[in-house]
């Protein structure tokens, strides 16, 4: 499958093709086992990230603002003119809804889902590795290789630690992107799970929740001096915990000996 065999199907999907295309491609997926296994897995991404996106709650007061744009009372027209202003009524609904929400409402979703962004930029990060033939960069289960191999490739290193011991053996690293920035990701299993663990600057992180489910995967959030982690997978939530619980305990600096 070529680069642009993707190109052709993400067109595809969006309706982008002409019909002759599109018949081409229906075609082709059909009698492709390659080409149609491709274009399930960005069936499955899709679905995975409108729920990881789901929309957030209107705002209090949105219907009396647009009520209040409009310029009538909160009330329905009476007789045939009902039926002439109900389609423009909801044209206009949507257009101001529209226009309230990516003005005032950005706003609202930046100042109440402070986590949206950098949670749905790390699933899909995590989702986008589970589609490729490896779900890392450099494959190594050495913490010497994998901590150093992020050097000149981002700005933070994370602490690759060894949990194979704890059921959690290192496998690798990748570099994703987060927020627009380069950030180091670590790569365990768990099993035929993998665990993504996304290094970023503690401040990052200081309004997000500890703990969280989207779209089926289990995120836990945690810092490590000035660097913040947060780790994702489909495993259960208890084991994502415990996971966690080893790292922290692998990762935190030795006891000073006392005098």
């Amino acid at each position: 499958m070529t680069d642009e065999d993707i190109l052709l199907l993400n067109a595809y999907r969006d309706g982008e093709l002409s019909p002759g295309e599109a018949l081409a491609m229906e075609r082709r997926l059909a009698e492709e086992p390659e080409l149609r296994a491709q274009a399930q897995r960005l069936e499955s991404l899709s679905l995975a990230l409108r729920g990881a996106l789901a929309g957030a709650p209107v705002p209090h007061g949105l219907r009396g603002r647009i009520i209040q744009e409009i310029g009538f009372r909160d009330g329905a027209p009476s007789g045939r003119l009902t039926r002439f202003l109900s389609p423009l009524a909801a044209t206009l609904l949507v257009g101001l809804a529209g226009g309230v929400l990516l003005g005032s409402g950005t706003t609202f979703l930046a100042m109440n889902r402070p986590d949206a962004e950098t949670s749905a930029a790390i699933l899909s990060a995590h989702l986008r590795a589970m589609m490729a033939p490896q779900p890392f960069d450099v494959a190594s289960s050495n913490r010497h290789v994998v901590k150093p191999w992020f050097n000149g490739k981002t700005t933070i290193a994370p602490d690759a630690v060894d949990l194979a011991e704890r059921g959690f053996p290192l496998v690798g690293g990748r570099v994703d992107v987060i927020e627009g920035r380069p950030a180091p990701t670590l790569v365990y299993r768990r099993g035929p799970h993998v665990i993504s663990v996304t290094a970023l600057p503690s401040e990052t992180l200081a309004s997000l929740p500890g703990s969280e489910s989207r779209a089926g995967f289990s995120f836990e959030r945690w810092t490590v001096g000035d660097l913040a982690y947060v780790a994702v997978s489909d495993i259960a939530p208890a084991d994502l915990r415990t996971f966690v619980e080893a790292f922290r305990a692998e990762a935190a600096p030795p006891a000073k000996p006392v005098n």
